[in-house]
């Protein structure tokens, strides 16, 4: 078996506004399409190139089937996939509102990927993974938080990269205090730690990036990424502080923007794996960054998460001719 990125965490439709700028309340028209933070992540990386695991419980209902049936279409290896029988699946409604913010209302009644217990994890064997990637929702919730932390302390003690984005929803944590527990447990531990400015404003309570960083006791020795959405990226490595703006497009809506991020730069840092993580340039990391940037850029300027997610041919012909084209899939 190849090693494989292994994505751990939610599986959900998004029923995503049409109109822009109107937030929820003046949404009147959604298009479904399928999406999940660590799900969409699966799909970006898949089409980047990169063999690519799923981790999760998905429910058994019309939904949960159109959901299985596009991870398979997609690439991605169905290996840790666990039957969620009896279970439904998440929706999630999604808008832009003025500021160009995204706003999510989600629906978990009896959801298949929130519930997925220890007991139930399939044999997950480190030496198969070339990277673990998780958080945003997946972590709110237990019992599917609790495995998920357990598959990460897995990871790690086995020497496996490891790569956390909070992904904060705010209006979905009910219990603030576990989840922001959860996650300042963990920025010490992880290999990459990536934030918007948002969920370090959330975390932290400053929109300071650099306080707010200090507040969360990264890693030292860790790469820390923080997105600023159309103002680009830092990543903070080594003592350094190496900036990269996204190039501006037009946008149609921002769901997935993060999800795509991460699929781009862990196309390029997966391969190196954990040892050749730590040996990166900033030359190289520089470059993995105008990489994420361009393929958040892509999904930007079209509608849908997991179907906007960009193939390697597309980013590599947005960097050079600065041209987007109409989603796949």
């Amino acid at each position: 078996m190849k090693k494989r990125v292994i994505c751990g965490g939610e599986i959900l439709y998004d029923f995503i506004a049409t109109s822009r700028g109107t937030g929820l309340a003046g949404a009147a028209e959604f298009v479904k399409k399928p999406g999940g933070s660590p799900f969409n992540i699966a799909i970006g990386l898949s089409r980047l190139g990169i063999d690519v695991s799923f981790l999760v419980k998905i429910g058994d209902d019309e939904f949960g089937t159109a959901l299985r049936n596009f991870l398979i279409s997609e690439g991605v290896d169905m290996s840790y996939v666990v039957n969620g029988a009896g279970h439904n699946t998440t929706l999630a409604m999604a808008a832009v509102d003025v500021l160009g913010k995204p706003e999510y209302r989600f629906y978990r009644d009896n959801s298949a990927d929130i519930s997925l217990a220890v007991d139930e994890l399939p044999p997950i064997s480190p030496r198969d993974a070339s990277a673990y990637t998780f958080g945003s929702l997946s972590l709110a919730d237990n019992p599917a938080g609790e495995t998920y932390m357990l598959v990460f302390e897995k990871m790690r003690s086995s020497g496996v990269m490891t790569m956390l984005d909070p992904n904060v929803r705010p209006l979905y944590v009910a219990d603030r205090p576990i989840f922001k527990k959860r996650v300042k447990y963990l920025a010490p531990l992880v290999d990459i730690l990536k934030l918007s400015d948002d969920d370090l404003y959330w975390l932290t309570g400053t929109k300071l990036i650099d306080e707010g960083l200090a507040r969360m006791d990264c890693n030292p020795a860790g790469l820390v990424i923080v997105t600023e959405g159309a103002k680009g990226a830092r990543a903070y490595w080594r003592g350094d502080t190496i900036s990269v703006p996204c190039r501006p497009v037009e946008v149609a809506e921002t769901s997935g923007c993060g999800d795509s991020f991460i699929a781009g730069v862990m196309s390029k840092l997966a391969p190196l794996g954990r040892s050749g993580l730590f040996e990166m340039t900033p030359a190289f990391l520089k470059n993995t960054l105008v990489w994420a940037n361009a393929c958040a850029s892509i999904v930007a300027s079209r509608y849908g998460a997991a179907n906007s997610m960009p193939r390697a041919a597309e980013v590599e012909d947005f960097l050079l001719n600065g041209k987007v084209g109409t989603a796949i899939g």
